[in-house]
Parts: C-alpha cells; structure tokens; sequence
C-alpha cells in the first residue's frame, strides 16, 4: 500500500505540504510533453466536494516527461521509483501515463482531514482492481452506491501528515465514476464526488476557490489552492507573537514547477485581509527566515546544516498589496550535491 500512496503523493505531492514556498526562477519551465487537458481539469473539479485545499496536476508532464527523467538521480529513491512504474503497469495493466487530467480536494476538519483524488483518463475495471490490490498486498471489499461499485480497503494505511495536520485513511476507497473517470480518497468524500456526479443536493467546490486556481500559472506542473480555515487560523495565533502574523494569512495559491534541467520552484503567495496585515506578516517572515540561517548557516562543516543553509539561501519574500509572496528555488546543482550525500 505504501507505493500506491507514494503514487498518489507523487502525482499530487505538495497536496501535504502545501503552504509553501514559490521560486525565483532561474530558467524556463520545461514546456508539457502534451498539450495541457483544461476542459478535463474543470470536469474535475466540478465534480469535487467543497474543499479548503485543491490542486490541479499536469498528469501528462509528470508521467510523460518527469518521470523518465527521475530515473538518472538517486536520491529520495526516484529512481527506484521510476523504474518500479514500468514493472507496475505491466502486472496491473494501468498505464498511468495514459492520464489525462488530476485534481485533488481536500476539507480541513479539526487537524484531520479527509478528501477525494480524481483522475481523468484510466478506465478501470474488475480485473484491474484485483490484479492493483494483489501487487500493492492490500485487502478490499465492495460495495454498492447510487450505481457505481465502490472498492473499500479494509488493510491498514499510514496517514500522511504536514505538522499538525493529516489525512485521514482509516476508510479508503476507490470508484469508477464512468468515462475514464476514477475517484480515490476518504469514504465520505468519494460518496460526495458520485452524489455530485448524480446531480445530488452536496455542496461543491466554491467559487472562490475555483477563481484562486485561476490566479495561478496554468503552465505549471502543480497549481494548489488553500483556505486557512478559522480554526487553524486561532490556533495559529494562540501559538504567541511569533504567530500572530501568520494567523492573519486567509488563503494561500501557488504552483510547484519543474525546469527543463529538473531544477523545481515553488511559489506561492499569501492572501491577508489588509495591506496592514501583509507588511506585518512580510517583516515577521523575514525575521523568522534571519533566526533560522543563524542556525542553520552555511560554512559549520556539518554538510547537512550546509545544505540547508544553501536552500535559506534561495528563499525570496516580498509583498504587494493584501499579498505576500514567498518563493524557493531548488536548482539542479543542488539537487545533485543532495543526491551525492549518503
């Protein structure tokens, strides 16, 4: 099971992480190895249950173009991990690099939340599924909703997490929605995207996120937005001073992006109520980002600490407006100096 979530993460990945960090770039994103889908992308999402994360994958520049290049580097196991998706496709009969389109969404209740992956572009049957749980070692059953089978894992799966928060993944299950279209996710959320799908009465992705999405690059490898719910908000700012600033961020947008190269970039900007509140969270952030190259500067000889000392580096912060805007870059001569470290 952990490879299919490794898969998953993959194809969606900041989708944990997701406050992050945009880039200043240093050469042009590499161009999709197909043309992006955009109408996939927005069947997609209008089928997603009401979220306070979403992200849009370019499934085809990850599979297609991204992947095959992972497999020259060593580090973090990509390239065993490239290599393992041939083998994959060939026992299960999935070819992910037939997918079109991907979208996730994901609704933040308390510190644990609970969302639905869709996919555009597979078509799934029985045999499939029992030959994807056989190579993956995971026990399932199914049921019967509104029409459509609904595979339910009842093996065990660790829920990713980002700090506080995670995922919940005690109910995990997979549907066939019809037309190449495949959900995956929570229980509850996955019921969600069929009773949407059924023309049911369940609140869909909102309008405002769907415009933030539309704020970001539709170039770009990964795009993410995030609702910084209220209480995440209060508990942000009940953390002390330090805080306080952060707790003032409303939304956070971005994109993830690779280069040509493999040198990734995020950027993400910060949304706040006031131009007030941005310039308090600017100056925090940037006296956040002094105390920590103090500790973790380069030049200690300890080759860890070094290199996270090039990666503070690398760390812009400004803002405009309501807006603040974070960005890091991660060139490729970087990455090769991390693939070299044992």
């Amino acid at each position: 099971m952990h490879r299919f979530l490794s898969l998953v993460l993959i194809v969606g990945s900041f989708a944990a992480g997701a406050v992050a960090q945009p880039a200043a770039k240093s050469e042009k994103a590499a161009p999709a190895a197909a043309a992006p889908a955009p109408a996939a992308s927005s069947e997609l999402l209008a089928m997603l249950p009401a979220s306070d994360l979403v992200a849009v994958v370019d499934a085809g520049r990850v599979f297609n173009d991204l992947l095959p290049k992972l497999a020259g580097l060593t580090f973090g196991g990509v390239d065993k991990f490239a290599i393992d998706l041939t083998e994959f496709t060939r026992k299960t009969g999935i070819d992910p690099a037939k997918i079109q389109s991907a979208v996730l969404g994901v609704n933040l209740e308390g510190l644990q939340g609970n969302g639905a992956f869709l996919i555009k572009g597979l078509d799934f049957n029985g045999t499939q599924v029992e030959a994807l749980m056989k190579e993956l070692k995971a026990e399932f059953k199914t049921s019967e909703y509104k029409g459509k089978t609904i595979y339910n894992l009842i093996s065990k799966v660790f829920a990713p997490s980002a700090g506080p928060l995670s995922l919940k993944s005690d109910e995990l299950a997979l549907a066939a929605l019809g037309d190449q279209r495949l959900a995956f996710g929570d229980l509850s959320a996955v019921k969600k995207v069929i009773d949407i799908q059924a023309g049911g009465d369940v609140q869909a992705l909102s309008k405002a996120m769907i415009s933030a999405l539309g704020e970001t690059r539709s170039s770009a490898l990964v795009r993410f937005a995030m609702n910084i719910p209220e209480h995440l908000r209060t508990e942000a700012a009940d953390q002390g001073d330090l805080f306080k600033s952060i707790a003032s961020i409303k939304m956070v947008l971005g994109t993830l992006d690779a280069a040509a190269d493999l040198s990734l970039s995020l950027d993400a900007v910060m949304r706040t109520a006031s131009q007030s509140d941005a310039g308090e969270l600017e100056s925090s952030l940037k006296g956040l980002l002094v105390l920590v190259k103090g500790i973790f500067g380069g030049g200690s000889g300890d080759p860890k600490t070094d290199f996270i000392g090039v990666l503070l580096d690398q760390i812009k912060i400004g803002s405009k407006l309501s807006d603040v805007s974070l960005s890091i870059s991660l060139p490729r001569s970087v990455m090769d100096q991390l693939s070299k470290k044992k």
